[in-house]
């Protein structure tokens, strides 16, 4: 099959019938290894032979996870998105052509991004790998990025399925304004649907990104601590074996209490033996989620004992603790009183970046955790929904003028750079 010549340094693409046993036949948590492949096919016939071919199998599969899997391979073939201004260099990231015309071999990339930035290091603390590899590094070049830390998500519709997390969320569910309007069994099937999307990415996933682009992308792996000992003892070797650098925790959809989990002292131990830094979800979630009654579990003061604890284990509380569809900054007051009593708390903007746009806001920060624990995020893709660009986040930070020069490369970068140890 003929290769897309955007992209280059890639090995030949698999056979057809290779790539159609994979999709239909692979392991079920084997997610975007195979379909990050099919971007590639240049060739308009081979990417409609490949769409005939899968489709029988799309009917024919009995787990939901393979189905996704070739829905996400029929999205990957059908996708005609214009390739845009860069090349693709395995390993390298994202090239203007001319830049690799006058260069006698490849490039350095973060350097190259440094030179556009005019800021080194920018580093995004946040981003869901659910685009394909030739947008994600062109989006990450045009704006100057430089590194980019990529989350799992280990989430699992049939958790749903535990009696004791249905009780759970029904009884929650009922002190909600939605309770009179949505049945429960109608909005139990919104929350199972949004447990596993097309783009569930899995710590493999993140594995084989980062293996591609060492020198950009930072990996945290995921588990769900709502789950048996056993089970989370193996996704912390796996995580660990991996050689991913945090854990992505999402406490409000792996259905687990902070405060109470019995699996949380276990995940504080490893990360105080590897060093490694826990990223969580803090603030109401995506999608039935955004009911703060059904995203209680995300709450930053169920962390606090641990925090005391464990003083040597960063925690980078997600979205400042402020995201809410209903009630913006919901928690934001927790997550800076946490800042402020102690030193491994974290906070990034994802999805939150209205925050220092805040007069009020940034003076409380600089009062309480302070900008040296602030972390530039993104949420990437989620931005690009509403139609805002990376260029335009990372522009818009640059331009803020109620923090000084050293706060915003503080946040854009260099505070990641440090917690990650990046060189």
């Amino acid at each position: 099959m003929k290769t897309d010549p955007s992209y280059i340094g890639f090995p030949p693409l698999p056979g057809k019938e290779r790539i159609v046993e994979s999709l239909a036949h692979d392991p079920p948590d084997v997610r975007w290894k195979v379909v990050r492949d099919l971007f590639r096919i240049n060739d308009v016939e081979d990417r409609r032979e490949l769409i005939e071919m899968l489709q029988p199998h799309l009917f024919g599969a009995t787990d939901f996870r393979i189905r996704h899997r070739i829905m996400m391979g029929l999205w990957a073939l059908h996708d005609s998105s214009p390739k845009g201004d860069y090349l693709l260099v395995k390993g390298k990231g994202a090239f203007k052509p001319s830049e690799l015309e006058s260069s006698k071999g490849f490039p350095d990339n973060t350097e190259a991004m440094a030179s556009k930035s005019g800021f080194f290091p920018i580093v995004d603390f946040h981003i869901h790998p659910k685009a394909h590899d030739l947008q994600f590094f062109s989006d990450m070049r045009e704006a100057g990025l430089t590194h980019g830390v990529i989350l799992a998500t280990d989430t699992d519709p049939s958790d749903l399925d535990r009696p004791e997390i249905r009780a759970k969320l029904e009884m929650d569910y009922s002190k909600s304004s939605r309770a009179r309007t949505i049945p429960f069994e109608k909005m139990v099937n919104q929350i199972r649907a949004s447990l596993y999307s097309t783009t569930h990415v899995v710590n493999r996933d993140v594995a084989d990104w980062v293996a591609d682009y060492p020198d950009i992308l930072i990996g945290f792996g995921s588990v769900n601590l709502s789950r048996s000992r056993d089970y989370v003892e193996e996704k912390l070797e796996e995580i660990g074996r991996l050689q991913l650098r945090g854990i992505k925790l999402l406490p409000y959809s792996q259905f687990f209490n902070p405060a109470e989990n019995p699996n949380m002292e276990l995940l504080f131990q490893y990360c105080a033996k590897t060093q490694s830094i826990i990223l969580s979800h803090c603030g109401c979630g995506p999608g039935p989620f955004e009911l703060p009654e059904l995203s209680r579990e995300a709450h930053p003061s169920l962390w606090e004992p641990l925090l005391k604890k464990y003083a040597d284990v960063p925690v980078v509380f997600a979205h400042f603790g402020a995201y809410s569809t209903y009630i913006p900054g919901i928690w934001l007051h927790e997550v800076l009183q946490l800042g402020k009593k102690y030193r491994n708390v974290y906070a990034d903007l994802a999805a939150v970046d209205w925050l220092l746009e805040r007069e009020i806001v940034v003076k409380e920060i600089r009062r309480t955790i302070g900008f040296d624990r602030v972390l530039f995020a993104t949420d990437y893709p989620l931005p690009k929904t509403a139609g805002v660009s990376l260029t335009y986040l990372v522009g818009a930070l640059k331009a803020n003028t109620m923090l000084t020069e050293k706060e915003k490369r503080k946040v854009l970068g260099l505070n990641a750079s440090s917690l990650l140890a990046i060189g």
